[in-house]
């Protein structure tokens, strides 16, 4: 299972698909980029993917392990964002993700993306 939803889910960003990322998550899930505020729901996270795209070219999740244990998914992986500027910037990142029924109820992102925003 852990595979299947990271290929969709990661899948999705790497091809700038917003409403296949949405299809991830259940209707109420919460989702946390960084220090960023989390935010719930559908509309919430598309607003917030909304706001991300236009800043890069297109960004990449290499994964390099995951685990899975019950319903909680783990997930090691490097993310490249290739910025509008031609530069690309790798910053290390870990995953904590929690499934509902399939889908994603509930995704914290831990990783320090200032680098690639400056």
């Amino acid at each position: 299972m852990s595979v299947e939803i990271l290929d969709k889910l990661f899948g999705a960003v790497n091809n700038r698909d917003l409403e296949a990322y949405l299809g991830c998550f259940t209707p109420d899930a919460e989702y946390q980029a960084a220090n960023i505020p989390a935010v719930h729901g559908h509309k919430e996270i598309q607003e917030f993917g909304a706001k991300m795209i236009p800043n890069f070219k297109k960004v990449l999740h290499n994964i390099k392990n995951s685990w899975q244990k019950g319903d909680t998914v783990v997930c090691e992986l490097d993310l490249e964002y290739h910025r509008n500027d031609g530069k690309v910037v790798t910053v290390p990142c870990l995953d904590i993700i929690r499934l509902k029924d399939g889908k994603v109820k509930s995704l914290r992102a831990y990783l320090d993306a200032t680098p690639a925003f400056m």
